[in-house]
C-alpha cells in the first residue's frame, strides 16, 4: 500500500489518517533515520539506540513514541557487538535515548516523558495531571518491572534455563538475563496470573473507550498507550517470517516461548487492536 492509499483509509470517524503499511515509519516519512554511531554521536536533537536483532518491545515502543510525537530521530541499531555504543553512551543495554547534551535516558518512563514534552500537550500522554498519572500507571503495567514485557521475558528465560538452552535463548544468554530480571522458578510461575490480569485491564480500557465512540486506548487519537500495547503484545503473538523478516530463526524461537506460555491469554479485542495500530499507524511488517 502506498502512502496516498493508506491516507484514504479510515477505520473510525475520530481517527487521524493512518500510516502506510509495509515500510511503515521508515517508508512513509523521514522522521526516523538510521545512521552509524559516529553520525549519531556528533548530531544534535534526539538520537536513539535500539535493537537490530529482535523486536524488543522496549525498543519498538521507543521508535513508535517519537513517530507519534512527530519528532525527527536519528537511530542506531545495536547488534551483538555494541562496544562502540557502550563507550559512547555508558550504557550496555537498550533502548537508549539521547537529547542534545542531556544525560542518556534508558528507562521507559523517562523516555516517554521526554517524548511527551517534545511533542507538546496531549499528544503522547495527557497533560491533565490526574489523567497523566492514570496513563503512566497503565504504562507501568505494560512496560515496567513485573509488567507484561517483564513477565514475557521471564517466560523466555524460563524456557532457556529449564531446557539447557534448547528452547528460549541460548543458555549463556538465558543465564545472563536471569540475573537482570530476577528470575526464579517462582517468579516465572506467577507471571501467567499477573499477565492475565494486566491484559484484562487493557481490554476493559479499550472497550470503555469504544463505548465512548473512540478507537484508541487513550481516547480519540493514538497515544503512548496504543504504542506500548501494540509493541509489548509482540512477544505474546506468533511472529512469522512475514511479520518480522529480519528476525533470526534462533531468536524467533526464543520469542515463540513467550507466545507458547502466554499467547492464549491475549483477548481477541487486544490482538485486533495491536494489528490495527501496527498496520495503520506504526510499521508493518516489523522492521528491525
Amino acid at each position: 500500500m502506498t502512502c496516498s492509499r493508506a491516507t484514504a483509509r479510515r477505520t473510525r470517524r475520530d481517527e487521524p489518517a493512518p500510516r502506510a503499511r509495509g515500510r511503515g515509519i521508515v517508508g512513509c516519512m523521514t522522521a526516523l533515520e538510521f545512521v552509524d554511531v559516529a553520525t549519531a554521536r556528533s548530531a544534535p536533537g534526539v538520537r536513539i539506540i535500539v535493537s537490530g536483532l529482535v523486536p524488543s518491545p522496549w525498543s519498538e515502543a521507543t521508535k513508535g513514541l517519537f513517530h507519534v510525537a512527530k519528532i525527527p530521530v536519528r537511530a542506531v541499531r545495536r547488534m551483538r557487538d555494541g562496544a562502540d555504543i557502550t563507550a559512547w553512551t555508558g550504557v550496555d543495554h537498550i533502548p537508549v535515548v539521547l537529547h542534545d547534551a542531556a544525560p542518556a535516558r534508558t528507562g521507559w518512563a523517562a523516555i516517554t516523558t521526554l517524548a511527551a514534552r517534545l511533542a507538546g500537550p496531549d499528544v503522547v500522554v495527557p497533560d491533565d495531571v490526574a489523567a497523566r498519572a492514570e496513563v503512566m500507571g497503565l504504562l507501568h503495567e505494560i512496560a515496567g518491572e513485573d509488567g507484561i514485557g517483564w513477565n514475557s521475558r521471564l517466560q523466555m528465560i524460563h524456557a532457556s534455563l529449564t531446557s539447557g538452552g534448547e528452547r528460549g535463548f541460548s543458555l549463556p544468554v538465558g543465564q545472563y538475563l536471569a540475573g537482570r530480571y530476577g528470575y526464579t522458578p517462582d517468579t516465572a510461575a506467577r507471571a501467567r496470573t499477573r499477565v492475565a490480569r494486566q491484559l484484562q485491564l487493557l481490554r476493559d480500557r479499550l472497550l470503555a473507550q469504544r463505548a465512548l465512540g473512540h478507537g484508541f486506548l487513550g481516547g480519540p487519537r493514538i497515544s503512548a498507550l496504543d504504542v506500548y500495547c501494540a509493541t509489548f503484545l509482540t512477544p505474546l503473538s506468533a511472529i512469522s517470517a512475514e511479520d518480522c523478516p529480519a528476525l533470526e530463526p534462533r531468536l524467533r524461537q526464543a520469542f515463540g516461548c513467550a507466545h507458547e506460555a502466554l499467547g492464549e491469554l491475549v483477548p481477541a479485542e487486544l490482538a485486533a487492536h495491536r494489528r490495527t495500530i501496527l498496520e495503520h499507524h506504526l510499521a508493518w511488517p516489523i522492521a528491525l
